[in-house]
């Protein structure tokens, strides 16, 4: 149904950035027909297009560049017994610990309870205002996502990919595949360079030789690189993904991000997973705005505003996806995010949000998530209760005749929880109820950080995992505690809690 967001507008569209009182006009087929000041005439059709009040600030969804899907359902992971930091990501995904904390849960979950998962960490991105999510592996079926946009599988109802990824280093064989994917206006999402040791400089000199330093490249973290790498990439117009609390809490460093932006790359920020970094793209927002402004050192070298672009223009950009989504504009899809206004500055108002400010997520002009009110004055249909952060919200998970929207929230839960409780038991109901119905259900295959393949577990496996309590949703105590407790990075973000003791 066609509708009218009314409320300040933060565009990230440099022809009309900020609206103080505005307008935007979606029409029924998901787009934003007008942007508007408050005072000017909507277009032809839209005086009688559903209102929605919102009482706030409007902006582009957010799109998180890495993440790992399957895994965050699970809590933060500390390794057990280490002081130092690791110096590549070669290290950790080797020890015992990794395997019993998080692979073996993950790959019980993905086998017993895929849509159920899928639909729990789509809910745990959606609740910080993402509507666009890399890293969701394989899949048994195409799925383009349902709360949110799976940037991989999204084809903008196409049935062409644009987008294409590797997790683990590629082998000689496998750059002329990459080249031609972004020879051919594709982007390529590709982890480079994860750690802090020398060594590392080598996955770069590679893509360098193999000529995939193109504007395609999407290189994730890049730690290990310095101001003579980033001044060789530079002239490329590539584009990296900054996730700070995951490379701080494993490595105790970080990408240098302003050495990248004065060589001209482009910097988005990505959450990566739940093992490691932030629930969701709003709070890792606050952990490069505490790195910028203060514990990094980096004399605030990015505004507000260009870390507000980390989250919505600039990943756009990265993506090829401009012309789609990304700003508050006529033309793109209105994947859009409204939050409540607790500060005056549009921008330090995105920055210092928590998921108790979130209002209203729409994708494709379909309100998904948000307080009840503007739910269902946003014509949202299957409504659901949800308590998120304290706060009462209204969640739409479900549609008559969308393929694998067919669960409730409380479905949701329930068939992870059954899965925690007895691994064993709960697959061989899922078994059984697949061999009634004659559908194989939805699998997803996660995509393992040390480069092992998924397996299957047998039902001697199955009995004897450990699935830790499903994380939540909100950034917690238990989150901040877990901050403060973790002995590589001692302390280097407790400032953090700090954006979420606002009232």
């Amino acid at each position: 149904m066609a509708l009218v967001l009314e409320g300040a507008v933060a565009t990230m569209d440099a022809g009309r950035p900020v609206l103080p009182a505005g307008r935007v006009c979606v029409d029924d087929q998901g787009r934003i027909e007008a942007v508007q000041d408050a005072a000017e005439t909507p277009p032809a059709g839209f005086g009688t297009a559903a209102r929605v009040r919102t009482g706030g600030v409007i902006y582009p969804g957010l799109i998180d560049l890495h993440n790992h899907l399957a895994y965050n359902c699970l809590p933060l992971w500390a390794p057990p017994g280490r002081q130092d930091p690791f110096t590549s990501r070669e290290q950790w995904p080797r020890l015992d610990a990794y395997v019993t904390d998080v692979r073996l849960p993950t790959l019980a979950l993905t086998q017993v309870a895929s849509k159920a998962l899928l639909k729990y960490v789509e809910t745990k991105a959606v609740v910080g205002g993402v509507t666009a999510i890399q890293g969701s592996a394989k899949m048994s079926r195409p799925y383009e996502g349902w709360l949110v946009r799976n940037v991989e599988y999204e084809t903008f109802g196409t049935d062409k990919r644009s987008v294409f990824q590797s997790v683990r280093t590629l082998g000689q064989d496998d750059f002329p595949t990459a080249r031609d994917h972004m020879a051919g206006g594709n982007a390529f999402i590709y982890h480079l360079a994860e750690g802090t040791a020398p060594a590392l400089l080598r996955e770069f000199t590679a893509l360098r030789d193999n000529d995939c330093l193109q504007p395609g490249l999407v290189a994730i973290h890049a730690t290990a690189l310095g101001d003579p790498e980033y001044a060789d990439w530079g002239p490329h117009g590539s584009s990296m993904v900054w996730s700070p609390l995951s490379n701080l809490w494993l490595y105790r460093h970080t990408s240098d991000v302003v050495a990248a932006r004065r060589h001209g790359i482009r910097v988005c920020l990505g959450a990566d997973w739940a093992p490691s970094g932030s629930k969701h793209l709003l709070g890792e927002l606050k952990v490069a705005d505490l790195w910028n402004r203060a514990a990094g050192g980096l004399g605030a070298a990015f505004s507000d505003l260009e870390l507000c672009e980390m989250v919505t223009a600039n990943p756009a950009d990265a993506l090829g996806w401009g012309d789609r989504i990304g700003r508050v504009k006529p033309g793109l899809l209105a994947d859009l995010l409204v939050l409540r206004r607790h500060t005056p500055d549009p921008h330090r108002n995105l920055i210092e949000a928590t998921e108790r400010d979130v209002r209203l997520v729409l994708v494709g002009g379909r309100p998904v998530y948000g307080t009840p009110g503007l739910m269902r004055a946003g014509g949202a249909a299957e409504l659901e209760a949800i308590t998120v952060g304290g706060r009462r919200r209204s969640i739409s998970l479900r549609a008559a005749g969308v393929p694998d929207a067919d669960m409730t929230w409380r479905q949701v839960v329930a068939a992870l929880e059954a899965v925690r409780r007895d691994p064993a038991g709960a697959h061989q109901d899922v078994q059984a109820a697949a061999a009634l119905s004659g559908e194989e259900p939805l699998r997803l295959y996660p995509d393992d950080p040390g480069g092992a393949p998924p397996v299957l577990l047998t039902a001697g496996d199955l009995g004897e995992v450990r699935i830790p309590p499903l994380d939540s949703l909100a950034h917690d105590d238990q989150f901040f505690a877990a901050l403060r407790a973790a002995p590589i990075l001692g302390g280097l973000l407790d400032g953090l809690e700090g954006y979420y003791q606002r009232a």
